[in-house]
């Protein structure tokens, strides 16, 4: 039986069409799912800033805000509106207070239209003025924060990527442990064949080996969990095959002596808060603008008659209308109150961040000096150690001594090599702990990726 037989080709027509759109629930992120990336360690940065969620929904906020503004600032221009109606009505006379001998009581029915142009401007209100200027404020604000957001999505990517190439350097040293391994347990099997090792000889260097292979199974294991979790902090997709260009490396950070007050000036993040400051100094204005009396004008013209072709006349109205609240309930009173206290807050937010953002300086300081320090300790000791292997593998093969001493000086490189790589590795997110810190984090501007629903 042939499926063409069982579906007219229509179907598959009629199919495409109704799932074309479903293909536009994505994020283009630049990338093909299955495809190859390569990227430097700067350029994972950007590309983090460029592609992911996150970051599209803070430039989401920002397009939010500055609706919010518009829609603000439009209670300051003219309004302009139409309004018409035609009704068929009778009138009680009475009801009105005629009660004239020899009238009816209920006049009609007859029929009434009206249609008219409607339009008002305010000439002189504070208090609309000081919440345009409050939403303009936070559309300032929403910028600031886009930048902070994309320093720590750049940030998390810049740590996410180092994290991959220690764990990759480890998967290096592993199989480089391997290798040594091997190459003890044949010297032994050879030393065993000329009488000067032993079988308990040959058990440790297996042993040795058994442990080597663990170690670098673990090192694998670890490697594909970070390289899980530079996916993530990228956007991309998971079975995107992902080349790191950088290798891991000292990445010569250089100190700033001003570092601080530097950071004071460039954090985002505070720049931020100074901003929500001044917002809630226009919000307080505007809460104490509310009980002020508005000023606007008002006007309307339009044709009045009994239908809109029978007796309607054009006719108009203008003039100036004035507002003063004079008693809400203490609604004004509290509304003070709410942004007098709303005030205060965004003061003693922004103090407290200034004094986290030291807080942040100094340790990062603190961290980028020990794990400089670190590092050459690391180096200085594989350097030791190279050579206790060199030194106990001549010894092993003159019949000096057992392969206890060769094994104890392979676990010694070993563990040396590993401290090397977790100091560089520790050295190069201390960096970038560093430049988020001062807020001197940099990396390529890329172009942003957009969510199509």
């Amino acid at each position: 039986m042939h499926f063409e037989r069982l579906l007219p080709p229509k179907f598959f027509l009629m199919m495409l069409v109704l799932l074309l759109p479903c293909a536009s629930w994505a994020v283009d992120d630049g990338v093909g799912e299955g495809n190859s990336l390569s990227l430097s360690l700067s350029q994972a940065m950007g590309w983090a800033v460029a592609h992911h969620l996150q970051m599209q929904r803070v430039r989401e906020q920002a397009q939010e805000a500055a609706a919010q503004a518009d829609q603000a600032h439009a209670a300051l221009l003219p309004n302009i509106g139409f309004n018409s109606y035609q009704s068929r009505q009778t009138q009680n006379l009475r009801a009105m207070g005629f009660n004239i001998p020899g009238f009816p009581i209920v006049n009609g029915p007859f029929n009434t239209f009206d249609a008219r142009v409607q339009f008002t401007q305010q000439l002189f209100d504070v208090m609309h003025q000081d919440l345009s200027h409050s939403a303009q404020v936070g559309v300032e604000i929403a910028r600031l924060n886009t930048e902070a957001e994309a320093q720590q999505r750049a940030g998390a990517a810049g740590l996410a990527y180092i994290a991959v190439q220690e764990t990759d350097e480890s998967v290096k040293a592993a199989e480089a442990n391997v290798t040594l391994s091997k190459a003890l347990l044949k010297l032994t099997n050879d030393q065993q064949k000329t009488g000067l090792s032993t079988g308990v000889d040959r058990i440790r260097a297996e042993a040795a080996l058994a442990q080597s292979e663990y170690q670098r199974q673990q090192a694998s294991g670890e490697y594909a969990e970070a390289m899980t979790r530079l996916k993530r902090a990228l956007g991309i997709a998971q079975n995107v095959s992902l080349v790191l260009t950088d290798t891991l490396h000292d990445p010569q950070t250089t100190r700033d002596p001003d570092a601080s007050s530097r950071a004071m000036k460039l954090r985002p993040e505070l720049r931020a808060l100074e901003k929500t400051l001044e917002q809630r100094e226009a919000e307080r204005d505007a809460a104490r603008a509310a009980s002020y009396p508005t000023v606007g004008l008002v006007g309307a013209i339009g044709p009045s008659g009994v239908l809109p072709a029978q007796y309607d006349y054009r006719t108009y109205s203008y003039g100036i209308q004035m507002s003063l609240p004079l008693y809400q309930g203490g609604a004004l009173v509290a509304r003070q109150d709410q942004a007098d206290s709303r005030l205060r807050q965004a003061q003693l937010t922004l103090e407290d961040s200034r004094h986290q953002v030291e807080e942040d300086v100094r340790l990062a300081e603190v961290s980028l000096t020990t794990q400089l320090s670190q590092l050459h300790a690391a180096q200085d000791h594989l350097t030791l150690v190279q050579r206790l292997l060199t030194q106990s593998q001549d010894r092993f093969m003159s019949g000096a001594a057992d392969n206890l001493e060769l094994i104890d000086a392979q676990a010694q490189l070993a563990a040396a090599r590993s401290d090397q790589i977790a100091a560089l590795g520790a050295l190069g997110m201390a960096s970038i702990n560093y430049e988020l810190a001062t807020g001197t984090l940099s990396f390529p501007v890329l172009p942003t990726a957009d969510f199509h629903p």
